[in-house]
């Protein structure tokens, strides 16, 4: 199975100040997929939201402290048609197989991890594999990836929506590089 999206940037009509960045593109066996963040912004700014959604695909949106752009991992929750999912790592693992971002949804037990670079991930639960590729790490052109196994829409939209979310601190180099600046987020420094 194979899924391509391409970037396509307009403004958010709730908020026209806000750019609105989307991909859309399809996916083999499923039909037609679109990512966009933010969406659903909360005025307040505390709350970035990324969310996917395609005709043989489950809505799934994931919320999250801003940063930039992207919602990053703090305070983060994830819900497929509104059903909530179970999120956990570890902080201080220094492994990337350790930091990977563990997802419990529909009895269905996920890890999200970084691959050989921070533009490569793989999503994986038992019997079923998503790996994803970035042309960039920011803004990519192209987002593409590849399933193995027993996949269905679920383990697809989980993958697409996970490469809208600030990532970088799921490698131990990638937290220590970017804690500078989710440091003084806190502050609205940045």
């Amino acid at each position: 199975m194979r899924i391509e999206l391409a970037y396509v940037d307009y403004n958010n009509t709730h908020h026209p100040a806000v750019l609105t960045h989307s991909w859309s593109g399809s996916v083999s066996g499923l039909g037609p997929v679109s990512l966009a963040f933010p969406v659903n912004q909360d005025r307040s700014g505390n709350s970035g939201h990324t969310a996917v959604s395609g005709a043989g695909l489950p809505y799934v949106l994931f919320s999250g402290v801003p940063f930039r752009v992207y919602p990053r991992m703090g305070n983060m929750e994830l819900s497929v048609d509104g059903r909530p999912a179970r999120l956990s790592r570890r902080h201080l693992a220094l492994t990337k197989r350790g930091r990977s971002l563990r997802i419990r949804i529909d009895g269905r037990d996920y890890r999200y991890r970084v691959l050989g670079s921070k533009r490569q991930h793989e999503l994986s639960r038992a019997g079923a594999t998503v790996t994803m590729s970035r042309s960039d790490w920011r803004l990519p052109g192209t987002i593409s990836g590849t399933a193995q196994g027993q996949v269905d829409g679920l383990d697809v939209a989980l993958a697409v929506v996970l490469e809208g979310v600030y990532t970088r601190n799921l490698s131990f180099s990638g937290a220590l590089y970017s804690w500078p600046g989710r440091f003084l987020s806190r502050f609205d420094v940045i």
